[in-house]
């Protein structure tokens, strides 16, 4: 008698499979539909990418790029997933004017522009993690073709529309300390935030305040968890102690004599009248004069940034916040920094578990309003930039409850408005049928429009 064989036991039922993990698991092995490259990438520097792969259902999981050939690499990068025919040739017609091309030409130019701006600091765009899956292994197996990057041979920097200011000057900074003086170019267009425009295209914060409402609703409706709404309800943030409009006396704020504060509003004076050179070799010898002084490291930092020596303002944001860490503007200038390089692992040491301002300064029940307005700033960005919007709400609803966009000199508010903004548009993408329709993509280019128009300075006026 022949032993019988036992039958094997399959479970039919399937595991659900994110997006994200199916693109990094299985995206390479679907085979390559379609790969299209802007028009006249060659002549402009920049150029928008598609790859696109074929499921065996006929829809197709799509890989978008936009990169910079000439200094930053990958600028920016995302996906779409499982999407049918209709809504890729869509998309095409859409999104830009392109051209069929190779894949081994499309890998050349993303690896090839990745690899250029890593070089001069510069690290791809953030989904780029997730991005690069739906490319094919940067190995020997794809062709090595020669290609330009840089223009005639070394960096050239050129404005986006929606660059800050702050992010120029770190560009700046980080293409002189790369580069090195006299090796990289930059383009600036001339185009100033005129605050007296007559055409209509100024927006006051108010205006801020109303897009950022209309985005929230949507977010609320289309992608809010039930969690999230829990976690907003029962947040303390900005409920222990009261923000007033007046200084707020601290330890860092006294001066020993008069003698002191008198030297340093005439440092200051200097500042304000433009004399930053003389005001920079006075400020240094102030700085040995009066060591434990943070107010002179604070009014030497920023004027270095006025000043456009951005490195030099970088370190002194370093040495700042390690002779003052307990110095609100140092915590905050050196958390910033700390964003600015991608830094963000760093960043909870540097928290150390405190979310408020009360368990930074416990004793403290009164609190300035550009205090709040430069700390919640700060960790709303934080939040933004690692992808956990419910938890930047936190601080954004005080920044907008108690208007805090309003406080002269703290544009950073603001803008923190638009990247919060523009980081919930992308995932309303996603969720919403409403994001190809003209209301959506009015607010969409309204917030990329104003996001260009306002920077993340954060000097701080009012402490100096």
């Amino acid at each position: 008698m022949s032993k019988k064989k036992k039958a094997k036991v399959v479970s039919i039922k399937q595991a659900y499979q994110s997006p994200e993990n199916y693109i990094k698991t299985q995206a390479r092995s679907l085979p390559i539909e379609e790969c299209v490259v802007s028009e006249n990438w060659q002549e402009t520097g920049i150029c928008n990418i598609i790859v696109a792969r074929r499921h065996k259902t006929g829809n197709l999981t799509l890989g978008i790029y936009m990169v910079d050939l000439y200094c930053l690499g990958m600028k920016d990068a995302h996906y779409k997933f499982n999407i049918d025919q209709d809504d890729y040739d869509y998309l095409k017609e859409n999104y830009a004017d392109f051209e069929r091309c190779d894949y081994v030409l499309a890998h050349n130019i993303i690896y090839g522009a990745v690899a250029f701006a890593e070089d001069y600091g510069f690290k791809p765009h953030k989904d780029f993690a997730i991005a690069q899956f739906i490319l094919e292994e940067d190995d020997d197996n794809v062709e090595l073709m020669e290609l330009e990057f840089g223009f005639e041979g070394i960096p050239f920097y050129i404005k986006g529309p929606n660059d800050s200011a702050a992010k120029i000057n770190q560009i700046k900074s980080t293409l002189l300390r790369t580069a090195g003086e006299g090796n990289f170019n930059i383009l600036e267009d001339d185009d100033g935030f005129d605050e007296d425009d007559d055409d209509g295209g100024y927006r006051t914060p108010e205006d801020f305040a109303a897009m950022l409402e209309n985005i929230n609703n949507l977010y609320d409706q289309y992608v809010q968890t039930k969690e999230a709404e829990e976690k907003l309800e029962k947040s303390t943030i900005g409920k222990a102690y009261q923000l007033v409009g007046q200084p707020v006396e601290s330890v860092y704020r006294k001066f020993d004599s008069a003698g002191q504060e008198e030297h340093y509003n005439k440092l200051l004076d200097m500042v304000s009248d433009g004399q930053r050179d003389s005001a920079i070799d006075e400020l240094k010898k102030a700085i040995v004069q009066y060591p434990q002084k943070a107010q002179f490291y604070n009014l030497l930092q920023s004027t270095y940034m006025l000043n456009g020596q951005g490195d030099k303002s970088d370190t002194m944001i370093v040495e700042m916040y390690e002779r003052f860490p307990g110095y609100l503007f140092a915590l905050v200038n050196y958390i910033n920094l700390l964003l600015e390089e991608g830094k963000l692992d760093e960043v909870p040491a540097v928290l150390d578990g405190k979310a408020d301002l009360n368990d930074w300064y416990p004793d403290r029940n009164l609190f300035n309003i550009h205090e709040a307005a430069i700390f919640y700033a700060t960790m709303c960005r934080y939040f933004i930039m690692m992808d956990d919007i419910d938890s930047a709400d936190l601080y954004m609803y005080p920044i907008l409850k108690d208007k805090l966009y309003n406080v002269q000199g703290q544009s950073l508010a603001r803008t923190v408005m638009l990247e919060i903004g523009e980081a919930k548009m992308e995932k309303i993408k996603i969720r919403s049928p409403l994001w190809e329709t003209q209301y959506f993509a009015s607010l969409q280019d309204d917030t990329h429009r104003e996001a260009g128009r306002t920077n993340t300075n954060i000097t701080n006026f009012w402490e100096l």
